[in-house]
């Protein structure tokens, strides 16, 4: 009996040497890398590379929902697992977010264009508006911000099998929920980032006009939201493990 319980539980999460929540929590982490990469190639001026990573990052939604898939086809009622599998399910749902959060915030960004120094220099007064440095810098200071929490996040994933190979021992619970305040300190540094970037898209407002400060704090928004989803798949790792 014990023999099948064990074979159930692999089945379910994991297929050495990856397992399949972790194999999607690192779907996150791609996809936060190429929302960096993306913002930065359109803070340059280069939507060539912006919409390269675009069709990029929705190549990875579908990977990460391919194996969303099967983890929810392996939770059939035949198969026992170590916890509720509504919770996991819950779990799921709120990691999977990161991923689509990606995409949706370089959707966003390619709706509005913003002129470089170099393209006001060959216009004139014309074009479209700059952007100030201190926008520019406090965007990637956010995105660079937002990356770090998912990668922690993703690490506090790894853990998870070891987490099911030990039967949830105690010290083992210890280590691996270690990392939930590290998570929801960075979480609260980039809702400061986000708070002094608010501002100074405001304080911009004349030059922005209104269409532009509604994109570029749409954006903000977008892009700081996939440090929240990592804090709520924490917290509903937590509860999936604390009720199991």
């Amino acid at each position: 009996m014990a023999a099948k319980y064990v074979r159930s539980v692999i089945k379910v999460f994991g297929k050495p040497p990856f397992l399949p929540l972790e194999e999607h929590s690192r779907k996150a982490v791609l996809a936060a890398r190429k929302l960096a990469e993306a913002l930065e190639a359109y803070f340059s001026g280069d939507p060539e590379t912006v919409e390269r990573l675009s069709i990029e990052l929705n190549g990875i939604e579908q990977e990460a929902d391919y194996i969303k898939q099967q983890i929810r086809a392996g939770l059939s009622s035949s198969v026992k697992t170590p916890v509720d599998p509504k919770l996991l399910l819950d779990f799921l749902s709120e990691q999977d977010c990161i991923v689509n959060g990606a995409r949706n915030a370089v959707y966003w960004m390619k709706l509005r264009e913003y002129g470089t120094s170099e393209e006001r220099e060959k216009e004139g007064v014309g074009g479209a508006p700059l952007l100030p440095s201190e926008i520019k810098k406090g965007f990637l200071e956010l995105v660079a911000k937002v990356e770090e929490t998912v990668k922690v996040y993703h690490t506090l994933i790894e853990k998870l099998y070891k987490l099911v190979s030990t039967s949830f021992s105690k010290p083992q619970l210890k280590a691996t929920f270690a990392l939930v305040p590290e998570i929801d300190r960075l979480e609260h540094e980039v809702d400061v980032i986000e708070s002094r970037l608010m501002k100074l898209i405001f304080r911009e407002q004349e030059t922005l006009r209104g269409s532009g400060v509604r994109h570029l704090t749409e954006l903000v928004e977008l892009i700081g939201d996939l440090a929240d989803k990592a804090v709520s798949a924490a917290d509903a790792l937590q509860t999936m493990v604390i009720r199991r």
